[in-house]
């Protein structure tokens, strides 16, 4: 596996585009990152999100990319392609164990919408084809149903719950595992049953 060095990458859905993050995003990434229903629905972004705290996350994400161990992506709309609304992509890779895991998030005003399935399924299709990976896994909390429901569209299955794994605002919350291997993708595409 071996890291992509593009200066600028760019993935394409039916309705979305996904690239790699620039210094120049940091504003728009802000005015989403700060809502307080991304923050309800995710294990480690906090509320109120710091704003300085958005130029060191994009040179982390920028630096992780670089350097293959992490794959994260801006989501824009194609018919408002300069619309930032949220994040897709693998927060981390294991090269030595050929897996990564993903996570997402997308801007609240969007929710609904498809966006985030279609997102993730892009990014499963780009972490088997382009990156040979063997195992896509992904964690959401047990409240956060939507979540679940995007991971399984994209053909990741339940694993198992690990209750009270996370802390977050004053309570313990259980979490949900999924995951896909290559060979269940492969047959999902060949069977037509992702999507």
């Amino acid at each position: 596996m071996e890291a992509l060095y593009h200066q600028t990458f760019v993935l394409e859905t039916a309705s979305l585009i996904l690239r790699s993050y620039k210094n120049s995003d940091a504003e728009a990434v802000f005015e989403v990152v700060n809502k307080r229903k991304i923050a309800e629905t995710t294990m480690n972004i906090p509320h109120p999100y710091p704003r300085e705290h958005v130029n060191v996350w994009i040179e982390y994400v920028q630096n992780s990319f670089r350097t293959g161990r992490a794959y994260e992506f801006a989501v824009f709309l194609k018919e408002e392609p300069l619309k930032y609304i949220g994040n897709c992509g693998f927060v981390h890779i294991s090269e030595e164990h050929h897996n990564g895991e993903l996570g997402y998030f997308i801007d609240p005003n969007y929710w609904g919408e498809g966006y985030a399935s279609e997102a993730c399924q892009r990014i499963v299709e780009f972490g088997f084809s382009k990156l040979q990976l063997e195992r896509i896994y992904g964690r959401c909390m047990a409240k956060n149903r939507a979540s679940k429901r995007v991971m399984e569209k994209s053909g990741l299955k339940l694993e198992g719950i690990f209750k009270s794994e996370v802390f977050k605002w004053g309570q313990f919350e259980d979490v949900n595992h999924l995951s896909i291997i290559r060979s269940e993708w492969c047959q999902g595409w060949i069977w037509g049953t992702l999507n």
